[in-house]
């Protein structure tokens, strides 16, 4: 018996609430797996650059962060 079969056969012997819990759920996984696409909105690049010059990066922004900060962080 293919896994189909046998899933159509226990569903067919579940209760409703079970059934609709099952569809639910396996509405869910196609939809994760099979996302929709909308093909007239297909996925465009953004501008390059598009806050240039609205805010400049401290030269330290690179340097480690304080003792404190990373205690904060790590628990």
């Amino acid at each position: 018996m293919s896994a189909r079969e046998q899933l159509i056969q226990e569903i067919a012997q579940a209760p409703d609430f079970l059934v609709e819990e099952v569809l639910d759920f396996l509405l869910f996984t196609k939809s994760r797996k099979s996302p929709t696409i909308f093909p007239d909105k297909q996925k465009q690049l953004r501008p390059f650059a598009l806050c240039a010059g609205e805010f400049t990066v401290p030269p330290e922004f690179n340097d480690p962060l304080p003792d404190e900060i990373i205690r904060d962080f790590e628990g």
